[in-house]
């Protein structure tokens, strides 16, 4: 399932509502210079349509601009939007790596801190450490 509250989380992470924004920007700058240039985009929603397919690479072909200007800005805005992807998918991957790392970090000081007070350990809790390090054995390769 998509979560949008590590989207969310991302982008105010790693600061990278300004870049969205300023690729809206961009996508609406070049949505109206390509109306603008190209005679055979008649509305502002065509070329809205038409920029959409070059930023997502769908590129159906039922629109396509003639322009020298046009083109240009079409190829502008391709490379753009595929920097843009990138950036955006290297910051996901990037918190969600830092999240796995403060997780993993967060059990392991609990596993060391419960080793450190092994005479204050109930029988249960000793119980669940010895399983623990026997799962821990186990993923590892190292049964005994």
């Amino acid at each position: 399932m998509f979560k949008y509250g590590l989207i969310r989380a991302v982008m105010q992470h790693s600061g990278l509502n300004r870049a969205v924004v300023g690729f809206a920007v961009i996508f609406l700058l070049c949505s109206v210079l390509v109306w603008l240039f190209e005679p055979a985009i008649p509305t502002l929603g065509d070329s809205m349509w038409y920029c959409f397919e070059i930023v997502s690479t769908i590129g159906f072909g039922d629109i396509t601009v003639s322009s020298p200007l046009a083109r240009v800005v079409s190829v502008l805005l391709s490379v753009t939007s595929v920097f843009v992807v990138a950036v955006l998918t290297g910051a996901v991957v990037s918190y969600s790596q830092e999240l796995m790392h403060a997780r993993k970090g967060e059990s392991v000081a609990v596993f060391i801190d419960r080793l450190e007070h092994l005479p204050d350990l109930s029988k249960a809790e000793l119980q669940e450490l010895s399983d623990q390090i026997k799962r821990l054995r186990k993923r590892n390769g190292n049964e005994r």
